[in-house]
């Protein structure tokens, strides 16, 4: 089985970075195209990053859906890789709608080098209480399972057992949508999603394959070596923006593994940054920003002061960071509560 996943989690890695090269031309000739705010230059970049890691879980996922049927047999469940992936591909088409209804920029017949100064951008998008209805949609897949009355081991308190229909009529949906939204929120900055989500996929993967959950362990492999790859064009500097189709869908994909693997308590204690950046958006309903207003040395102040409406908002309150020592940071928090969640749940 682990040979199957390593072959099927390396094409996912190269899809993404071969997929980058053909992709990438597609998003700036359809004139998909947002503004780096975050650099003195405000450079112009390809936007929609999630189709192009969707398209490397896809070949990841279907690599290792044909390795279960035909070679690994009984010991992976290719009914959950299935699900977990059209919820996923949903979600990031949920996502990329969003892209296109409100971050899209139009241009005229201007040349590549002259995009900067000749655009319209179209603001609007989806409203903020229609984007977590709409996920909610991408929880169908997974509730379809028949999943029974799943048993939870719960730290100092033991095993509680949930009822079946109000795991799948409400624990599901609920944790994919609110996991999307959270991630969403958390975003700004080039690197923050992805080097975040690396680290929470890779602690996924180790716990899953501790607790012998095998097809969590391949979907969260899959997304490790996906995101790996992304960097190569979504870290500092980036080459493509990520978009909402980027950070719905890391969401819906961790939930997803949480809910295969039967990891809940896990994951509620990987997810506590998000958790964290909805409450801290929450006391402003919504209506702060995690990016930063560019300084002439290169780094980045907060645009609302000494307060802290994001987690984002802890580093760059001082002005004294530049943009990728931000993501870095918040990464490294994300597995201090990666290791927290190991050495409580191990």
């Amino acid at each position: 089985m682990i040979l199957e996943l390593l072959v099927s989690a390396l094409l996912a890695f190269i899809s993404v970075l071969a997929g980058g090269i053909f992709i990438i031309p597609i998003l700036v000739r359809s004139g998909f195209i947002e503004q780096d705010i975050n650099k003195l230059s405000r450079p112009m970049l390809p936007a929609g990053g999630g189709i192009l890691l969707l398209f490397g879980i896809f070949i990841g996922v279907m690599s290792f859906v044909f390795a279960s049927d035909f070679i690994i047999g009984s010991q992976i469940n290719s009914y959950f890789l299935m699900a977990s992936f059209v919820s996923v591909a949903v979600i990031a088409f949920i996502g990329f709608m969003d892209d296109l209804m409100g971050s899209r920029v139009r241009t005229s017949k201007a040349s590549l080098k002259s995009i900067s100064k000749n655009y319209i951008k179209f603001s609007g998008g989806l409203k903020q209480w229609q984007k977590p209805l709409l996920t909610l949609v991408a929880a169908i897949p997974i509730m379809t399972i028949n999943f029974g009355s799943p048993v939870v081991s719960l730290p100092f308190i033991g095993s509680v057992t949930i009822p079946e229909l109000l795991y799948t009529i409400v624990f599901i949906p609920l944790a994919i949508a609110f996991a999307a939204n959270s991630f969403n929120m958390l975003e700004g900055l080039n690197g923050i999603a992805v080097e975040m989500s690396i680290v929470a996929f890779s602690a996924l993967a180790l716990f899953a394959y501790h607790t012998q959950q095998y097809s969590a362990f391949g979907i969260a492999m899959i997304f490790v070596t996906s995101l790996i790859a992304y960097l190569y064009y979504g870290a500092y500097p980036s080459k493509i923006l990520p978009g909402d189709s980027l950070t719905y869908l890391l969401g819906a994909g961790f939930a997803s593994v949480i809910i295969i693997g039967n990891m809940a308590p896990f994951g509620m204690i990987l997810i506590i940054p998000w958790i964290v950046e909805f409450i801290l958006k929450a006391r402003i309903r919504f209506h702060a920003h995690s990016w930063g207003l560019i300084q002439k040395d290169g780094t980045l102040k907060s645009p609302h002061d000494k307060k802290i409406y994001s987690m984002t908002h802890l580093f760059l309150r001082t002005g004294k960071f530049k943009e990728w020592q931000i993501p870095l940071m918040l990464a490294g928090i994300e597995a201090i509560f990666a290791a927290a969640a190991i050495a409580l749940m191990w």
